[in-house]
């Protein structure tokens, strides 16, 4: 599995510190876009494995892989007792951060290498906590491939679209602000999706975290804040000197499409990520 690792070292536990050269990322792919909260429980579905089937009659539309590329701007990272975007809206209040950077620490998440996350680290509170946010920009770029058993292999175009042209395969830039289009019947600002590793739900907002309500705010967004249901609980206690963090995104990131009848792929959607702690004692 791909995973991006986070490495929280905190050796002061009652004071704030500059994260850089705390914070490495290694091997990692992510994204906090899912369906829509208030329809029926929606699954984040794989895909096939690359190169395994000839067509995609019988799939789910759409499933889910793993880009080669997502780049997310990241401006604060934390932990809640509580899901903060219960309400639509979101709410801190059961929430401590662990890491920001308002100026935003954009990065390439589907990096092979590592890098150090410019920001500050705060000591997170004893508690126990049992959902993790994080507030992001809202234009996302990804680079993905996917390949038919014995067929054509499709890339990202610059729309979203799809090519089979190797020598057109771009980044896709998402200025995310309708995250399903018609499918939401105009709801564009609210969103759900279950995964194996817990539900993610994401809203639109702009600069100030005020919650996007219509079509006029979704398209002036600027931030999506996103939200993940923690598998396990983390009890913070003083025996926690700091915390590793995964972002999963294998047969997540990225969603392929295809018209029914057709079969072939014929476009790229965003998909969702999880966060996966572990305490470091």
């Amino acid at each position: 599995m791909k995973t991006f690792k986070l490495i929280n070292l905190l050796k002061k536990m009652n004071s704030k510190s500059t994260l850089k050269n705390l914070l490495k990322f290694s091997l990692g792919i992510g994204l906090f876009i899912p369906l829509m909260k208030n329809q029926p429980a929606n699954a984040a579905t794989p895909c096939p494995a690359s190169d395994s089937v000839t067509t995609m009659n019988g799939q789910a539309n759409p499933c889910f892989t793993t880009p080669e590329k997502l780049e997310v701007t990241f401006f604060e990272i934390g932990f809640c007792e509580s899901d903060p975007l219960t309400t639509g809206t979101f709410d801190n209040s059961t929430c401590s951060k662990t890491w920001d950077n308002p100026s935003g620490y954009k990065t390439d998440i589907g990096k092979r290498t590592f890098e150090d996350m410019v920001g500050t680290v705060y000591k997170v509170p004893n508690a126990t906590y049992n959902h993790a946010y994080a507030i992001m920009n809202n234009k996302w770029a990804y680079k993905a491939q996917y390949k038919l058993k014995n067929g054509d292999t499709y890339y990202t175009l610059s729309n979203g679209a799809q090519t089979t042209n190797s020598s057109q395969y771009v980044d896709w830039t998402d200025d995310i602000s309708d995250m399903l289009g018609e499918e939401t019947t105009g709801l564009c600002y609210d969103y759900s999706m279950s995964t194996n590793n817990g539900t993610v739900t994401a809203i639109l907002a702009d600069n100030n975290r005020v919650s996007a309500t219509d079509e006029t705010s979704c398209n002036n967004a600027t931030r999506v804040i996103g939200s993940v249901a923690l598998n396990s609980s983390l009890t913070m206690d003083d025996s926690v000197k700091g915390y590793k963090l995964e972002w999963q995104i294998t047969n997540l990131g990225i969603g392929l499409s295809y018209f029914p009848g057709d079969n072939l792929p014929n476009g790229w959607r965003g998909g969702p990520f999880t966060p996966k702690f572990t305490l470091i004692k």
